[in-house]
């Protein structure tokens, strides 16, 4: 049941939430297996057998982060209905509190592949974030992006559920007028390290690869 409250924040339905994870996971779960020389046949048959396709899932969880995550929808959705390894953030303490009241009624599997944090999504590192969602006001989206520009790797997911996630053009310095500060970072590809600048006023190199409903996904380069 989705829960109601008059707290000051907006909950994102779960229909939209469960559409973009079930797209996320298809994508993700593709790709992993179309890189995979081993696996030829393999996705064939997972896309024929919904049984096998969550079989997989379970033994090759993705890492998910919401960062403002409310009521905890997305993490117990993320957690239960796609199998991700899902953690929420959230600055609110009541907010946090009904989150984590919900996880402890949750089945242990929900319970074992959820978690959720209390305190400042900027003392947070999501590095490992296979998947990320935003809850975000304009006057805070650069800053969000341009933290996860810095920590995420190229073809993380990103969820945007009404708000627009600021992006860089192709050359990745279109943001602003001018000269823009650039941040460094490294990133590895394939077992090579290289180093990309990103500019510092924030926006992602990112593509839409989803926009349904006002639920966005991006996807970094």
């Amino acid at each position: 049941m989705q829960l109601r409250s008059p707290l000051p924040y907006m909950s994102t339905p779960k229909k939209k939430i469960l559409a973009a994870l079930e797209e996320i996971s298809k994508r993700k779960y593709s790709s992993l297996y179309q890189n995979d020389k081993k696996c030829t046949g393999v996705l064939t048959r997972i896309k024929q057998n919904q049984s096998l396709f969550k079989q997989n899932i379970k033994t090759s969880p993705l890492r998910f982060f919401d960062l403002g995550s409310g009521d905890g929808e997305t993490v117990l959705a993320a957690a239960g209905s796609v199998g991700w390894k899902a953690t929420g953030i959230e600055l609110n303490s009541t907010l946090w509190a009904i989150s984590s009241i919900r996880r402890l009624f949750s089945n242990k599997f929900i319970r074992t592949n959820s978690n959720f944090l209390w305190g400042d999504l900027w003392k947070y590192d999501i590095g490992e974030a296979d998947a990320v969602m935003i809850f975000g006001v304009k006057p805070l989206m650069s800053r969000i992006a341009n933290k996860i520009a810095k920590e995420c790797k190229p073809g993380t997911y990103v969820m945007s559920y009404r708000f627009c996630i600021p992006l860089l053009g192709p050359d990745c310095h279109d943001v602003g007028n001018g000269k823009e500060e650039v941040v460094a970072k490294d990133v590895n590809v394939n077992g090579t390290t290289t180093t990309m600048t990103i500019p510092a006023a924030g926006g992602l190199a990112a593509d839409l690869i989803y926009d349904k409903e006002e639920m966005k996904i991006y996807q970094l380069r």
